[in-house]
């Protein structure tokens, strides 16, 4: 589930940086990827957790699997939202102000993880800890971006954005990957 997740959440926040950075010419075809991706994320929802799941090493397992299935639709509505915002040419600020409520969201989750999740608390270990802590930081931030460059509008941000994007999205994607070839378990 988190590695799907990871996978397609950081492919969408990548080709989107594309656009933040002048790459591409035209939404359109950013527009259909993005929301793509979006709908392929939600099949992460009915595929097995394979690090933050185990009756053996954390008692809140079904509340961990709970929180991580909401922030999976949230991301997934929102990318859909912002592909068919790219896709439709329509005015960004509704997104931007979609994207402070997922940034918020998305804190939310992060403190949940980081505090249910520590080492010191359960047995699941560093390494599961630090991933779902850094991944859900990188959304955090690309949201919080997003925010400040399409609802306020800061449009000196919009490189920083980018850039943060291409990043972020780089990360996860590898993380994604590490979580799914077996790199990092329990």
């Amino acid at each position: 589930m988190e590695a799907v997740f990871f996978v397609l959440v950081g492919g969408a926040l990548f080709s989107q940086s594309w656009n933040l950075l002048g790459l591409l010419s035209e939404g359109r075809s950013l527009g259909i990827l993005v929301a793509s991706l979006a709908l392929m994320a939600l099949i992460a929802l009915i595929l097995d957790p394979m690090i933050i799941q185990s009756e053996l090493h954390h008692s809140h397992w079904v509340t961990n699997t709970i929180v991580f299935k909401g922030i999976i639709i949230l991301w997934a509505v929102y990318l859909l939202a912002s592909g068919a915002q790219n896709f439709l040419d329509l005015e960004e600020r509704s997104i931007g102000l979609f994207a402070g409520f997922v940034s918020i969201i998305s804190l939310v989750a992060l403190l949940y993880f980081v505090s249910r999740l520590a080492p010191e608390a359960n047995k699941y270990g560093e390494a599961v800890w630090l991933t779902i802590s850094v991944s859900m930081l990188i959304l955090t931030v690309n949201s919080a971006l997003a925010f400040f460059h399409q609802a306020v509008p800061f449009h000196v941000i919009r490189l920083v954005s980018g850039w943060f994007l291409l990043i972020g999205g780089s990360i996860l994607g590898i993380v994604g990957i590490l979580i799914g070839i077996g790199a990092i378990s329990l």
